[in-house]
């Protein structure tokens, strides 16, 4: 379970950034449905969702997570792979003069079997300048600290990094190494970011083939997608081969009732998906595959623009199936924009968060629950006020004359 993400020179995240998933002790709503209990003094919540302006920064903060964990799966491979000579594609924030040259920061902190974890390194385009694991039991102590190539390693906290340090190279995660050897905390830690499923709301072909293999091969999964579709009147699913294709191309198939002159069911008809289904019917199905493995497995799933081609009391009710049919403590992070959304009905305050630009042109991350009681309430409408501008973060330009001039000319 996720705790805590914080970045720093990432894009346009000039300034350190947290975005958190504890729950406020103090906030009392969708305490069943919403909120995660552990094992320790903190509870986590299912999920957060958030909005902002176009290039505000949303999608940027969801990249900040993908470009970590995919640091973390890879920087031992890709090192072999690039002859040591790995350059990460390290993205600093481009519109300040001392931040293009500073190092990049980035920590997580999460569960992990029942053991809480923070973990993060500072890096720059060619290597770690720092990196840190860290562990609590009764407290926190670190397990290993790394400056450069100097890591001093928890004797008796973390034997598996003795013997080791030699063996890092600048380049290379020493987490990462650790892991490619099979030591046992280190996989562990590798095993939680595997499980971040990442989606982009607006392209399908990332799950796209993950949902159409997971159709194929687990019938638990078909039988649930096919109830689940009953609504869109798709009366059932198969999957069709393309076998005169090179390519592994399977295409899916839908089927639809059809009816007399008297409205009497006569036959089913097939569609081919992708060519005669809708957009938004596409964009659910093939969501489906990550949605149910995240929520079966207690993973963190990742989606930016969630509600693009989505009927807003559709994305309503995924959400709200998300915080109700949730066993397993997996979580959901979203950007959207849809302001239906904003409600009370679905989300708490402090699952509710905020991306504007400041005047410098760096992305700034605020909560909901960060505003004083003036502004915000239990018993607020959050979208009402969030378009009234009390919460920053909305899109907007003036219509002034002198567009109306550009487009038309002066004096018309």
């Amino acid at each position: 379970m996720l705790i805590e993400f914080k970045i720093e020179n990432f894009l346009s995240f000039k300034d350190l950034t947290t975005l958190s998933m504890v729950a406020a002790k103090s906030f009392k709503e969708h305490l069943d449905t919403n909120v995660i209990k552990t094992d320790g003094n903190i509870s986590l919540l299912k999920s957060a969702v958030i909005y902002g302006n176009n290039a505000s920064g949303k999608s940027n903060l969801l990249e900040a997570m993908g470009f970590m964990r995919q640091t973390v799966l890879n920087s031992f491979r890709d090192a072999l792979l690039d002859n040591s000579e790995r350059k990460f594609p390290l993205e600093k924030f481009a519109l300040n003069t001392k931040s293009e040259k500073d190092i990049s920061y980035f920590e997580i902190s999460f569960f992990q079997n029942h053991t809480k974890y923070r973990y993060g390194f500072e890096i720059d385009y060619d290597k770690i300048v720092a990196e840190w694991l860290f562990h609590t039991t009764s407290k926190e102590v670190y397990l290993f600290k790394r400056r450069n190539q100097e890591i001093e390693i928890n004797k008796s906290a973390f034997k598996e990094g003795l013997g080791k340090v030699e063996d890092v190279k600048e380049n290379v995660l020493f987490l990462s190494l650790l892991a490619t050897l099979g030591k046992e905390i280190s996989s562990s830690i590798i095993d939680w970011f595997k499980n971040f499923n990442i989606v982009n709301g607006i392209h399908d072909l990332g799950h796209k083939r993950y949902t159409i293999n997971k159709l194929k091969t687990d019938k638990e999964f078909f039988n649930w997608v096919l109830h689940f579709i009953k609504y869109l009147e798709i009366t059932n699913l198969s999957i069709e081969e393309d076998k005169l294709s090179d390519h592994d191309l399977d295409h899916l198939i839908t089927y639809h009732r059809k009816f007399d002159e008297n409205n009497i069911l006569v036959d089913s008809i097939a569609f081919n998906f992708d060519k005669e289904e809708s957009e938004g019917t596409k964009k659910l199905l093939y969501l489906l595959g990550p949605w149910f493995d995240t929520i079966q497995k207690g993973k963190v799933l990742i989606i930016d623009e969630l509600d693009s081609r989505l009927h807003s009391h559709l994305t309503s009710r995924l959400i709200e199936f998300f915080h109700s049919f949730n066993k397993s403590n997996a979580q959901l992070i979203c950007a959207v924009h849809d302001v239906s959304l904003l409600t009370k009905e679905i989300f708490r305050r402090d699952q509710i968060w905020f991306v504007e630009k400041n005047q410098f042109g760096s992305s700034e991350l605020l909560s909901l629950s960060d505003f004083k009681t003036d502004k915000v309430r239990n018993k607020s409408a959050f979208n009402k006020n969030y378009l009234e501008g009390r919460y920053g973060a909305i899109p907007y330009f003036n219509s002034d004359e002198k567009l109306n001039e550009l487009l038309y000319g002066k004096g018309k």
